[in-house]
């Protein structure tokens, strides 16, 4: 691909009158949190060593020669001073990626500066937070050299890149960048900058530099580097084979990533190239920590995919990857997935640099919009209803990776989330206790006399406890599959309210903690002679150690989502006779078994039912019609 002069950039929405309402909202709201988070992180102790190693000299020479001369040897100056210096990055990458936004793309707007909050305050909970702001204040001062500066044409073209460089000496590739689409005269003034202030650091502090490349050796193993040499070594190369296959691979990432980078700019696509650019740097440098995965949020905005429903998976997927920790998205299949999901990060930074096949403007399939599905009613007759726009709800079959995605995800975060609710044990006994006392006023203590029942019979505890523990799933993503492979309308109807069920149903477990029966003292309830169904057979996936969140009862809530899934998708009394049966023979394990109480079951009904209500606000479609939903035309 020749490396060929750029064409004029068509700017993006909003770039000459600036930011709307939304934008300056969100930018507001993200220089708050981001401030706060800042401030509490670079209080710990390992952050208040961090920041007084770096400005006595040791490591990183000229920024921690910068910070010494502002006085941020003392622990609240430097707190004050990285703190102003993390929000003006912040508002500066917001800013910038905002106003450069394409034209036909106006919802990332009011994204971008909420991109950049996301990745300070995520590299600063996952890392160094004063790391964090040097790898934030970087990406901030590139933007600025390829966003703000202009064509080669802008006075102080260079200065800003020259000074990122003396913080991540790998941005040298945005110097090649500017050379090829003929901003050379600011490359050298880049370069200029750099040579001049590390040779002011040198002089200083002739042995700030030694400590800095020694301290970065010192980095290589560490567990988080995702960078190639990190990912090389954790392989078992060392030595020289080690920096053998470094070397290779981050020339082949670094010369692919400048021509599609160089490509793309005169494609009009700046972000996306970018993007490109900065996820080579990472993939070169030998320390990559958290901060530095930012460059894939401005990847991000490329396209990929030939069908609109296609889009949307490369966006989640490099947000996943820039934000998140591996573990939130493990399915538990070791020794494989552990592997690949601790190196995801830098794997994704490597196929994003050099492999993945963005979308030219010229293309046709770049303007493809995806058809709005049918709204069959306004709810309750009100014209503001749906809230969701027509174009946000489609019923086309949507992309099977985003969907594994989007449900391994979901359900990691609700499994932590449910866990992190605090086990207040006391609490919890004496709602049960409560409960246990409500329920015989009512009349509905039906728990004793049926736990006693399956007692009688191993044979019927031991099926009990299997199937409380592999049906509960087993059948749950055995119907969503069916609905994707058969169904496609229906699958995105059922498949927000699963989604809205479970998170109401997190209020709950926060809420108004309760032991289940079996944990109850003194009413003679439990759950079988062995294999106690809190055991998690299918591995992590399955792994619910909070025992004291049992309202409402998801175990019934799935289950009724179920049937009613199947009920009113087929006709077939072979499939509709079984599916009717399924939540009344859960509704009996449970209460075999100890593991929830009858009230339980009806606070998983109305979750339920709140689930069911969400999807019917936001799309003007009910789980139980009957009616099927057109498929997209032209698909």
């Amino acid at each position: 691909m020749p490396l060929t002069r750029p064409a004029p950039v068509r700017r993006g929405a909003g770039a000459s009158a600036g930011l709307d309402t939304v934008s300056r909202v969100c930018l507001l709201l993200t220089l708050v949190a981001s401030a706060a988070v800042t401030w509490y992180t670079l209080g710990r102790p390992a952050d208040r060593q961090r920041l007084t190693a770096l400005t006595s000299g040791r490591g990183t020479p000229v920024p921690g020669l910068v910070l010494d001369l502002l006085g941020a040897g003392t622990s609240f100056v430097g707190r004050l001073v990285l703190t102003l210096a993390a929000l003006v990055a912040v508002a500066v990458a917001g800013v910038l990626v905002a106003r450069s936004v394409p034209s036909d793309a106006p919802v990332l707007a009011p994204a971008a500066p909420v991109a950049a909050g996301a990745v300070l305050i995520g590299a600063e909970l996952r890392g160094s937070a004063v790391d964090a702001v040097l790898g934030v204040g970087c990406l901030a001062l590139v933007l600025t050299e390829l966003l703000a500066t202009g064509q080669g044409r802008g006075r102080g073209g260079g200065v800003a890149l020259g000074c990122a460089m003396t913080v991540q000496p790998a941005l040298v590739l945005f110097v090649v960048l500017l050379w090829c689409t003929r901003a050379r005269r600011r490359a050298l003034i880049a370069i200029a900058v750099t040579v001049g202030l590390e040779a002011v650091a040198w002089a200083v502090r002739p042995g700030g530099t030694v400590q800095y490349w020694q301290h970065l050796a010192d980095r290589v193993e560490y567990l988080g580097n995702q960078s190639a040499l990190g990912v090389l070594s954790r392989l078992g190369l060392h030595g020289l084979p080690l920096l053998s296959a470094w070397l290779v691979v981050a020339l082949a990432v670094g010369v692919l990533a400048l021509r599609r980078g160089t490509a793309f700019a005169a494609d009009g696509q700046r972000l996306l190239s970018a993007g490109l650019v900065g996820c080579a740097a990472v993939v070169v440098t030998p320390v990559a920590l958290p901060a530095d995965l930012g460059w894939l949020l401005l990847a991000a905005t490329g396209r990929v995919g030939r069908r609109p429903e296609d889009r949307a998976l490369w966006p989640i997927v490099a947000a996943s990857a820039a934000l998140l920790p591996s573990h939130a998205f493990n399915p538990g299949i070791e020794p494989v997935t552990g592997f690949l999901l601790l190196n995801a990060p830098a794997l994704t930074l490597v196929v994003t640099a050099a492999v993945l096949p963005f979308r030219r403007r010229a293309d046709p399939l770049w303007r493809r919009r995806r058809t709005a599905g049918p709204t069959p009613r306004h709810p309750w007759g009100r014209p503001y209803l749906p809230l969701l726009p027509a174009r946000l709800r489609p019923v086309s079959r949507p992309n099977l990776l985003l969907e594994l995605l989007l449900i391994q995800v979901g359900y990691g975060s609700y499994t932590r989330i449910r866990n992190a609710a605090p086990d207040r044990v006391a609490f919890a006994v004496e709602h049960a206790r409560e409960t246990y006392r409500l329920e015989q006023a009512l009349h509905l203590d039906v728990e004793r006399a049926v736990n006693t029942w399956a007692l009688r019979h191993d044979w019927l505890m031991d099926a009990v406890q299997h199937y409380y523990k592999i049906m509960h799933f087993a059948v749950v993503l055995g119907v969503l599959a069916w609905l994707y492979v058969r169904h496609p309308p229906r699958y995105r109807t059922a498949r927000t309210v699963l989604f809205a069920t479970t998170g109401l149903a997190l209020l709950g477990f926060w809420g108004l903690p309760l032991a289940p029966p079996r944990l109850t003292p003194g009413l003679g309830l439990w759950d079988g002679p062995e294999n106690s169904p809190d055991s998690a057979p299918l591995g992590a996936f399955t792994a619910l150690t909070n025992q004291y969140a049992a309202m409402p009862s998801l175990h019934i809530a799935w289950a009724l989502w179920c049937a009613l899934a199947v009920v009113t998708t087929t006709r077939s009394p072979w499939v509709r006779i079984p599916a009717v049966l399924y939540p009344m023979v859960t509704l009996l394990v449970v209460l075999a078994g100890a593991n929830h109480w009858l009230l339980d079951a009806v606070g998983g009904v109305l979750v339920l039912a709140a689930g069911c209500l969400v999807q019917y606000l936001l799309t003007g479609r009910r789980l139980t019609d009957r009616e099927g939903c057109p498929a997209e035309p032209g698909r």
